[in-house]
């Protein structure tokens, strides 16, 4: 009988926790849909889809930043203004925000890879909020460029927050068409950082 007690409060004890991160916790993704690279026309970005996956998988609460001005469905079209905005160091603006951004402890934040970098819109949000005190932890979609140098500019842009983890990078084409393999590295990436899932 004081086994299956003990077992009991044992599985409360790491049901709260989950339940823990779950509410301190906020996937903010950036994602396009339309033509892209490696898999053609998709109606939910690649990085939409891995972010679903994580917050499935850590209960997070999530945000998408959404442009004020949306991206051309065209890839050679969208690759062009990106390398505008690269270029020139645009800030592109965004619609709506995040509530209650202070309860939030971790932080994923998720993008595609750009030019072998993060996409500016991504800076504009990091550049509002506070991020003091708070883990991030980045992930990104990519067709063979890996995280570029995406942890870097992370680290450099989020010097106030408490930790920046170590990122995820996984392809477009598995985020968007195998997401039992997508699923499979989320879970290890988050096994891999000690989060709670």
């Amino acid at each position: 009988m004081t086994k299956r007690i003990i077992a009991a409060l044992l599985a409360l004890a790491l049901l709260l926790a989950g339940s823990a991160l779950s509410e301190g916790a906020l996937v903010v993704y950036f994602s396009r849909a339309g033509e892209n690279y490696s898999v053609g026309e998709i109606e939910e970005g690649n990085t939409a889809r891995l972010a679903k996956l994580i917050a499935a998988r850590t209960g997070a609460e999530i945000f998408e930043i959404a442009p004020a001005v949306d991206y051309p469905a065209s890839y050679d079209e969208c690759l062009a203004i990106a390398t505008e905005e690269r270029n020139s160091d645009a800030r592109p603006a965004y619609i709506g925000d995040v509530e209650g951004w202070e309860d939030y402890d971790t932080v994923f934040i998720g993008h595609p890879i750009w030019w072998g970098t993060v996409p500016r819109i991504v800076y504009t949000f990091i550049e509002n909020h506070d991020f003091t005190g708070k883990t991030v932890a980045p992930f990104n979609t990519h067709e063979g460029s890996g995280r570029g140098d995406s942890q870097q500019v992370m680290e450099g842009l989020l010097t106030d927050a408490a930790a920046v983890l170590q990122g995820l990078a996984v392809r477009g084409a598995t985020a968007q068409n195998d997401a039992e393999a997508a699923g499979r590295a989320v879970a290890d990436w988050l096994n891999e950082l000690d989060i709670d899932q």
